[in-house]
This record gives structure tokens, sequence and C-alpha cells, in this order.
């Protein structure tokens, strides 16, 4: 399931990032029809797209359509190819490829404004791709056991969600921040747009039934394979932003040539014991136990050497969720533009991810937008560019709209 990512060049930023505040207005609302699936039921399954397959034309609803026409995407970012060499994405007689900026992507080593790519200097960005897994759990005990499962962000696969709902929930009650990782871990690049809408917003339709209708902020794009059009089809229809990493610690490999949970070790002890500027964002995995034990060896050393680690939402100062500021407390429903804004980043000044927020009702997500796509933002040269994210101002907006669930499609 899961490729080599290409060699990045990508050049560290020599000072902490700062974001732009969202400029896509959120306008329309969303109702949710009949009741939230019940994990505990038999037919909880049937309520999704099938299992470990992208979800197709028939299956993406029509509200999600409607917003992917009514917003811009850039216009010179073609879908890729898949290279049959190294199984990476292709732009056939584009050029430069995907480091053409209006293009720009991350396998070829381009990095956008818009992601989030290192973190605050001496901040380990807690995170762990693939859950939930039969070995999920062991990880959960560990992290609850050292007082960090509030720490930890975990990018989730629909498809094991719809095998492991109450493994999903576990994660989710005991504190953790939950975020997206596509239905079924493709190439996204590779997708058609309708493809695209499939993969995010059922894998956002489903954390949202399981945690009360809470709208996932986040998500990481598999084999980090991700360009502008990805990009701002995840930003400008679902409201998420994008997360990639700094740091591939190559737990994923393990298993395959001469990597062994006692390589990735060293790999984890060079990036723990080395330079805190700039934070960083790891790639680390729930996957399976191998992957769960490289980060029970590595954490006491991350404590060893005074690493602080945060969710991705905390370690920027932003609120977990879209329309949530953490997994107690209500969630925010009908609401107009700028709203959640206001009430989440007043409610995050306390510095409790947890913290509820005034509100009623129960929701969960897609919105109406319209603007530029985020080719506007592309940095083209990560291998000699510094201080990317160079804007003024701290990046606290977010989607004021609710999510439309679509099982009708699916009885």
């Amino acid at each position: 399931m899961l490729i080599s990512l290409l060699a990045l060049p990508l050049a560290a930023a020599s000072t902490l990032p700062t974001f732009q505040p969202r400029d896509t207005p959120f306008a329309a609302l969303f109702k949710r029809d009949g009741p939230v699936p019940d994990p505990n039921a038999p037919d909880f399954a049937s309520h999704y797209p099938p299992n470990w397959k992208t979800p197709n034309g028939t299956t993406v609803p029509q509200a999600w359509k409607d917003k992917l026409n009514s917003i811009q995407l850039p216009a010179n970012n073609p879908v890729a190819t898949k290279s049959q060499s190294n199984g990476g994405s292709g732009y056939d007689g584009i050029d430069k490829g995907g480091n053409n900026p209006d293009i720009c992507s991350f396998t070829w080593g381009c990095i956008a404004k818009s992601d989030f790519f290192e973190a605050p200097n001496g901040t380990w960005l807690l995170n762990f791709d693939d859950g939930p897994t039969q070995d999920s759990p062991r990880l959960y005990d560990f992290l609850r056991s050292n007082q960090i499962e509030k720490n930890a962000t975990h990018f989730m696969i629909g498809s094991n969600i719809q095998s492991w709902p109450k493994t999903m929930q576990e994660a989710f009650n005991q504190g953790g921040h939950i975020a997206v990782h596509t239905w079924a871990h493709p190439m996204m690049t590779t997708l058609s747009n309708e493809e695209v809408l499939g993969e995010l917003g059922w894998t956002m339709q489903i954390i949202s039934d399981l945690t009360g209708g809470r709208l996932p902020a986040f998500w990481r794009p598999p084999y980090g394979d991700v360009d502008n059009r990805v990009r701002a089809i995840a930003k400008q229809v679902f409201g998420m932003e994008t997360v990639v990493w700094n740091k591939d610690t190559n737990d994923w490999k393990i298993g395959t040539a001469n990597t062994t949970v006692d390589s990735v070790d060293e790999v984890m002890r060079g990036f723990i014991t080395g330079p805190k500027s700039p934070g960083i964002v790891p790639l680390e995995h729930e996957l399976n136990n191998n992957t769960v034990q490289v980060f029970l060896n590595s954490y006491p050393l991350m404590k060893e050497n005074g690493w602080t680690v945060l969710t991705a939402p905390d370690a920027y100062g932003l609120q977990w969720y879209q329309n949530a500021n953490g997994n107690q407390g209500p969630v925010l429903s009908a609401m107009n533009v700028g709203q959640v804004q206001t009430a989440l980043v007043a409610s995050a000044s306390s510095a409790n991810p947890t913290s509820a927020v005034p509100s009623t009702g129960s929701a969960s997500v897609a919105a109406n937008a319209t603007g530029s796509a985020a080719a506007q933002s592309a940095k083209t040269s990560p291998s000699t560019q510094q201080g990317n994210k160079n804007s003024s101002g701290a990046r606290l907006g977010v989607s004021a709209a609710i999510f439309l669930p679509a099982l009708a499609l699916l009885l």
C-alpha cells in the first residue's frame, strides 16, 4: 500500500512560519438527513462506500459536485499520470513538471505557502498516519500512560474507520485529534476531481458521524502526493488545510530491504538529538506493530531532549475542528460566515484544547465558497528559498458551513 516518496530537497525555513487568514468565504449551510449510523449496528459499513475503493461519481453527493463547480481550480494543473518507473505522479508535456508553479507537487519537492510543513522551534508535531488498525490500541495505551493522548493528531483512513469504528472512537474519546488521510489511500493527483471529492468527503463524513458532528480541519495526502488542484479542492470545497512533513522516519519501510525497527530507531534518534530549529513534522504511522514499536522506543528520548509534543492545531495555535475547539463541548451548527472564527479563537486563547464553545446542535460539513486556487501561493524551489510562510497574521479563519451527509445515496 505504501510506496517510497521521491527524494525531497526540502530546506528548513529560518524563521517560524506565520499564516494568512482563510480568505475563502463559505456561505451555504447543509443539514443532516436521517440518523447517524450506529457503529454497533451490523449494517454500519453499508452506510458508506465500499471498503478500500475510491468512491466514484455515483456515491458522491450532488451538493459536493455543485460546490466543486462553484470554485475556481488552477487552470494549468491537469490530472497527473502515474509513473511506471517509480510509482510517483507525472505531468506529461508540462514545463518543469510537478515543479511548475501552477502545479507545485510536493512529491516533486515543491512546497506551497499554504502547506503545513514545519513546526515551531522545539516542537515535535506528534502525528500518526493510517489508523485505526488492529495495532492502534497498543499505541493509544502508551499515549495515555504517558499522559500525551491529547497531544497527538491521528490522520485516519476512512476505510480503516469503516472496519474499526470503535478503535477510532477510542482515540477520539481519550482526547486524540482526528484528521483525514483519505478513504482508500490513493495517489490523489492521479484522480479525477469527483474522485478527489469522494476520497476527502466520505472520510470527513465518517469522522463526523463518529465524533458528534465535528468537521476535520486538517488532512494529509497519502505518499505526500498533492498538487495545487488537489489542495484547492481540499480547502475550497471542504475547508481543510494540507499537512505534509519535513522528516520521513521511513517506519513504513520496515520489513523491506534493509529496513528494520532498529534501523528506524537510529533515524529517529538522529532527528530527536538533532537541531530543534525548525521544529519537526514527522511522517510516522500506526500502521502495524513495528511502526508503533518505533514510537514506543523513541518517546523517552524525546522527553530527555526536551521536545514539546503537540497536535497539528495546537502547534500552530489553531482550533481542532472547523466547528468545535476540541473533543468535548458543543458543536457549532448553523453559523454565519466568520462566526466560527470569532467564537473558537476566543475559546482557544484559554490554552485548553478541549474547552467548550457556546453553541448547540450537531453538524457535519461541506461548504460554499468562491475564490482563487492555491496555485497563487506556490513555492517552486524549496531547496533554495527560506521563510516561505512569510505572510502577516495568524491563520485563524475556519469554514462556517455544515457538512451534508449523503447517506441517502447508499440506502
